[in-house]
């Protein structure tokens, strides 16, 4: 029974980010008056359909994609509503529109959850912890963390994300004490846990600007860690074979499908957070410069701008197709790398 809701979560989670994506693109060229062949969720073979208009609205097969079928979008074309003959801020926009609704998506789901917690954990000190790095310091009860080691701090998560990158040597710790700016030296700790400042923080009472604040920089804070990890797997410091794919994901959501199971209502708010996660992920790695993504396109479209003439459709085509192969062959490995951890 688990793996049958493992598999219509993880379908289900799939389907509306990729749908949300796509409606980003198709909103924003219909608005724009480019002509829209097709508006497909999922990949392969068409279940079914329906046109109406010039558009075909379909379903297909396999949940791991989705499409907008433009006109002009990898070849040439004398239709006035192609993509390749509008300007190149339209197509800016159209490109753009798609990541921009993964991370609206991801940023509403968070002012839902914090919206339901009666309490937020805020990067504020509660207790000094005895004897500790914090106490040593000078840190007291009540101090506000504005930065750690020239890092702003606004939530939680950033406090700890760059908590856990410092080594036992003196650091710089601001705090925001009575309206006053200080500026303390620190020397984190190590302990079986890990790093530690030696704080506990506080948690306060929930309201609608905590709300508004927790949502809007934990969307930021996603953003910022995933680009961050991507250029530790570029520099090597993260092996790719560390990396999941749509088989590690469905893992990762049949876990959460079983602790929902288990503990109810915190377990489902864990399962939103992780499709939280995955909205901002599909948003932020959309935007990178690669072949047959979106960020792909853009970087064509920014070429565009600076030298004033459009590259030949038929030639960006060609890169954007030798990019998806290969982004198939990365694909492949993960998958691979994935079986391979669940054995």
């Amino acid at each position: 029974m688990t793996t049958v809701w493992t598999v219509t979560a993880a379908v289900l989670i799939f389907c509306v980010l990729i749908f949300v994506h796509e409606l980003g693109h198709f909103i924003t060229a219909k608005l724009l008056k480019i002509r829209v062949h097709e508006f497909a969720i999922g990949m392969g073979p068409k279940l079914f359909g329906k046109q109406k208009g010039e558009t075909l609205y379909s379903v297909r097969a396999f949940p791991i994609g989705g499409f907008c079928a433009l006109e002009g979008e990898d070849t040439s074309s004398a239709d006035a509503r192609a993509l390749s003959n509008k300007p190149a801020w339209v197509k800016l926009i159209v490109l753009v529109a798609g990541s921009f609704m993964n991370l609206l998506l991801g940023l509403l789901l968070l002012f839902c959850i914090f919206g339901m917690a009666k309490q937020v954990v805020v990067p504020q000190v509660a207790t000094v912890i005895a004897g500790s790095a914090a106490e040593k310091s000078g840190v007291l009860p009540g101090d506000e963390i504005i930065s750690l080691n020239g890092r702003r701090i606004h939530i939680v998560g950033d406090l700890y994300w760059e908590k856990d990158k410092l080594e036992e040597r003196e650091t710089e710790l601001v705090v925001r004490r009575d309206g006053d700016k200080l500026t303390l030296a620190i020397t984190p700790e190590k302990t079986p846990e890990g790093i530690s400042l030696g704080v506990q923080l506080m948690a306060k009472e929930n309201d609608f600007f905590l709300t508004v604040k927790s949502g809007f920089y934990t969307t930021v804070f996603y953003g910022r860690v995933i680009i961050e990890t991507l250029v530790d797997l570029l520099r090597g410091n993260i092996g790719v074979s560390s990396m999941s794919g749509p088989i590690g994901i469905v893992s990762e959501i049949g876990s959460a499908v079983q602790e929902t199971a288990q503990n109810g209502w915190e377990g489902f708010l864990n399962l939103l957070q992780l499709a939280v996660l995955l909205t901002i992920n599909l948003g932020v790695f959309n935007l990178l410069p690669i072949p047959a993504l979106d960020g792909g396109r853009i970087f064509f479209v920014v070429i565009e701008m600076i030298r004033r003439k459009p590259i030949p459709p038929e030639k960006e085509g060609m890169v954007h197709m030798i990019g998806f192969a290969l982004l198939i062959l990365l694909s492949l490995f993960i998958a691979y790398m994935d079986v391979l951890r669940l054995i």
